[in-house]
C-alpha cells in the first residue's frame, strides 16, 4: 500500500497534474487509492459506468473499441499515463475497454471525492482543464 508521499510522486509523474502546485497534488494523493490487476483483466469495459481516473504505476494497459465485432486498440499505456480522465468531470458510460496486458498497478481517484476536492480547492479542476485543452488542441491541429 502506497502512502499519500508515493502517491504524490507518482501523481507527479502523470502529465495530466502539471500544472499543479505540489500542495494541490498532495491534496490528491489523500484521496487517491491502489489497485493491482493481473495480466488480461478488464479493469472496466466499454459501455459500463465510470469508474474513475487511473494513473498507471506499473504494468501496461490496452485501450480499446469494438467496431462491427472487431477489436480496435487504441492505444498501449505503461507508466505514469492515464485513463479514464473524462469521469472526473462527467457522469458517462465508457468509450471504450481498457485490459491490462501486464500484471498492473494503478493509482484510482473516483469521481465523488475528487469533485469535494475541488469545490474545496477549485484551482485543482483549472490546471486539470488546462492539459484538456492543450490536448484537444493538439488533436485538432492533426485533423
Amino acid at each position: 500500500m502506497l502512502s499519500a508521499m508515493e502517491s504524490l510522486i507518482h501523481l507527479k509523474k502523470a502529465p495530466l497534474f502539471e500544472n499543479l502546485t505540489g500542495e494541490e497534488l498532495l491534496s490528491i494523493s489523500k484521496i487517491a487509492h491502489e489497485k493491482e490487476v493481473e495480466t488480461g483483466e478488464i479493469i472496466f469495459k466499454e459501455g459500463s459506468q465510470q469508474s474513475g481516473l487511473h494513473i498507471i504505476i506499473s504494468g501496461k494497459v490496452e485501450i480499446s473499441r469494438n467496431s462491427d465485432n472487431n477489436k480496435i486498440v487504441l492505444a498501449v499505456l505503461g507508466i505514469s499515463e492515464c485513463f479514464g480522465e473524462l469521469s472526473l468531470f462527467v457522469d458517462t458510460a465508457h468509450t471504450a475497454t481498457a485490459m491490462a496486458i501486464e500484471r498492473t498497478t494503478c493509482l484510482i481517484i473516483d469521481r465523488e471525492p475528487f469533485l469535494d476536492l475541488v469545490y474545496e480547492q477549485p484551482t485543482v479542476a483549472i490546471g486539470i482543464i488546462k492539459v484538456f485543452c492543450n490536448r484537444l488542441r493538439a488533436t485538432s491541429a492533426r485533423l
